[in-house]
């Protein structure tokens, strides 16, 4: 079996200032471990690489060879939505990143899991991150008043994401049917006189055939704390650069611990591949129309790693149900949750109907 990436067992407790002490976080605006208080900064060095893993080795072999983050790593769990998120000292988690619950448990040291082969480190800031967020929370339509004096954008937090992400070669035979248009001239009455017209049918014969495909980097969040269809909207995520893991990027930030297990994430990736064969079918089969009936596939060459996003994550309460907002970490973009105004949303139908009320009477009178 392959073992897992080894974590440089130094400098991973605690990042200090050579020049003054304190602990150095990550900077996302300088891309380098950086003091917040005397502004000494360095360079984070990782001579590693992000490699591909076997996946099918490393099912069989069970998961052998995990091990926590970092080796100080704490970890906190919510007892609200189930997140599991992992930090160092001094940073804490009082406060659920995903749903906005207080934690009250006690941190305790981190679980081992799959340590992950890359981190896409931050490069938004938090200052960048909440104006992002207030322009997203200003441009919403319909959007109760009270919104903007509700939603703290100042509670937005800085969180690596667990990813997995599959590259396989896929072979697979179909079934189905191509459909081809002709066209047979029929006669119909109409106002009491005989007429023609074209009228299309379709004939349908029976095919079959392979289609062959190369999948690579397909990305499945790990996680069940964030809907799935904001996470899939900040795609696509310059996995080009990518960097090696070190716990030192994580300084200053959370990390999540994945939820989704490597196998079940596979699973999730195999629906994306079916649609995409089903599309490369219906292509091979070609003609006016088509129907698939049945595809068998045979992935191989299945490989995969494990890696760490970067996201800003908020939760706000807004009538008792919790809204949730994420931010993408590289490039800004902001998708989420939000609550409709159904006031707003009532007085602009009643808008629409008067107006349409007005032109059926002024219609009439001219018609007069």
């Amino acid at each position: 079996m392959e073992n897992a990436p080894e974590i440089n067992k130094e400098n991973i407790n605690r990042f200090l200032c050579p020049n003054c002490g304190a602990n150095m976080v990550f900077d996302p605006k300088k891309g380098k471990l950086a003091c917040p208080y005397c502004a000494h900064s360095q360079e984070i060095v990782s001579d590693g690489t992000v490699d591909e893993r076997d996946y099918n080795e490393f099912i069989r072999r069970g998961m052998q060879n995990l091990q926590p983050m970092a080796q100080n790593a704490m970890q906190s769990r919510c007892d609200s939505c189930g997140a599991i998120v992992n930090f160092t000292p001094p940073e804490t988690s009082t406060v659920c990143d995903f749903c906005g619950a207080k934690i009250v448990a006690q941190p305790k040291a981190a679980d081992p899991l799959v340590a992950p082969e890359g981190v896409l480190p931050f490069s938004i800031t938090p200052p960048q991150a909440v104006s992002n967020y207030e322009k997203w929370l200003s441009s919403l339509w319909f959007a109760p008043s009270a919104l903007k004096n509700m939603a703290q954008a100042d509670k937005l937090s800085s969180v690596y994401i667990p990813y997995w992400t599959y590259d396989a070669y896929t072979q697979s035979y179909y079934t189905g049917e191509r459909g081809e248009y002709y066209y047979e001239t029929e006669t119909y009455w109409e106002n009491g006189e005989q007429k023609e017209r074209e009228v299309r049918k379709t004939s349908w014969y029976p095919v079959s055939g392979n289609v062959w495909r190369q999948f690579d980097d397909v990305c499945i969040p790990a996680t069940a704390s964030l809907p799935e269809k904001y996470l899939n909207k900040l795609e696509p995520w310059d996995l080009q650069s990518l960097k090696p893991y070190e716990p030192a990027y994580l300084s200053g930030h959370k990390a999540q611990t994945y939820q989704i297990a490597l196998d079940a994430g596979f699973e999730k990736f195999k629906k994306i591949a079916e649609n995409v064969i089903y599309g490369d079918a219906r292509s091979d089969i070609g003609g006016d129309e088509q129907r698939v009936n049945n595809v068998s596939t045979d992935y191989s060459n299945v490989t995969f790693k494990h890696l760490l996003l970067p996201i800003y994550a908020g939760a706000y309460r807004f009538n008792d149900k919790v809204f949730q907002i994420v931010v993408n970490g590289r490039t800004g973009e902001v998708q989420g949750e939000r609550p409709f105004s159904w006031l707003k949303i009532g007085c602009l139908v009643f808008v629409i109907l008067g107006f349409i009320l007005f032109l059926i009477m002024l219609i009439a009178l001219v018609k007069k």
